[in-house]
């Protein structure tokens, strides 16, 4: 049994060795669970493509004879943020003080999602309005817990010039007035985020010292220089490698071709970090000049797994900024994200629900 320093706490654990990937078996929940009351210290910046999530709950019991297709009788319908939006409802949610900076159009859904943000907590300072811009609304319709289709509705152009110079303005007066730590950018490629844009909000979040992170999407594979931290899925590291896909490996030291993945991101993006979720199995946590680690996730049952990676990026951050470790780090946000999969629709995790979760682990 070797002895590993995770955060700030001395664990003992099983860690197995082989094939150039570490597996973090155990973390010591105490110790990782003493980060969550610095959250409230951290003040947090999101920049990126917000979003509305609509939800129509019902049930369906007969096939439609227009088409073979289920017919729902509807019951009630649920709104929530979504996409960069989310983001910022998590960060609240676990205890940060959270800004959001998006584009949104003068339309109901716009101030629908803003009377959301509000409810939930989020400044809502850097939502700015666009003519040029619909804003995005994500339609499910589900029938009982099954998803039966989603409907986008959505604008993808690049946003203009002159918003994107607003959006820079309100962030920087806010970093400043609130002392924030943490400068996340959200890609979900519906225009806010460009090459440029993205190098511009990275120099104004290291000129601050703040830590810069990134959620980025296949579609924009840019590396915008001084990032430390870079978040994508295992599809969305394939793709941003520019490799083709391969799925996982039955475990974790035979999968080459993710191994190789991280190393290639870490290079091309330049960052320190690299967290790859993994679905069930766990994540993959890649820092510059130090051995892979891998975080196995704890079996639960699974309803929904919309926006679990912004849990997951929302936790992440949120640790480092508190001082965590990144293995310890990246171990708090495989909880969080465990939780939050547990939960229909995009949800959100509370600190209380990850400090309970953290005290029944060892």
């Amino acid at each position: 049994m070797q002895e590993r320093s995770v955060g700030q706490t001395s664990v003992k654990a099983p860690w197995i060795r082989g094939e150039g990937i570490t597996v973090v078996s155990e973390t010591s929940g105490s110790g990782l669970a003493s980060y969550i009351d610095r959250f409230p210290e951290r003040a947090v910046a999101v920049v990126g493509d917000v979003m509305l999530d609509r939800y129509i709950w019902g049930k369906a019991s007969r096939i439609s004879q227009e088409a073979p297709v289920p017919v729902v009788r509807v019951e009630r319908e649920t709104m929530a943020p979504g996409g960069a939006a989310n983001v910022s409802r998590n960060l609240v949610s676990l205890g940060a003080r959270a800004a959001l900076f998006g584009v949104i159009g003068g339309d109901e859904h716009g101030a629908r999602l803003c009377q959301c943000l509000s409810e939930c907590g989020v400044d809502t300072v850097g939502i700015t309005e666009s003519a040029e811009h619909h804003t995005t609304v994500k339609t499910r319709v589900l029938a009982g817990t099954q998803q039966v289709v989603r409907i986008d509705r959505e604008t993808t152009q690049p946003i203009s010039a002159s918003v994107a110079d607003e959006l820079k303005s309100r962030l920087t007066q806010w970093i400043r007035t609130h002392e924030a730590q943490v400068l996340l950018l959200q890609d979900y490629a519906k225009g806010v985020l460009t090459q440029e844009f993205a190098e511009e909000l990275v120099e104004i979040g290291n000129s601050h010292g703040l830590i810069v992170a990134m959620d980025p999407h296949p579609g924009h594979p840019f590396a915008a220089p001084g990032l430390r931290l870079l978040t994508p899925n295992r599809a969305e590291a394939f793709a941003l490698a520019g490799v083709y896909y391969q799925p996982n490996a039955p475990t974790i030291h035979a999968d080459a071709p993710l191994l190789g993945v991280g190393a290639r991101l870490i290079e091309q993006w330049g960052v320190e970090l690299l967290l790859i979720t993994l679905g069930g199995k766990g994540m993959a946590l890649f820092c510059r000049g130090e051995e892979p680690v891998h975080i196995p996730t704890r079996a639960r049952e699974v309803f929904d797994v919309s926006g679990a990676g912004d849990t997951v990026v929302a936790a992440f951050s949120l640790a480092l900024a508190a001082g965590a470790t990144p293995v310890a780090a990246a171990g708090l946000a495989n909880h969080a994200a465990g939780l939050v999969v547990a939960k229909l629709g995009t949800a959100a995790v509370t600190a209380d629900e990850l400090a309970a979760d953290l005290a029944n682990w060892p």
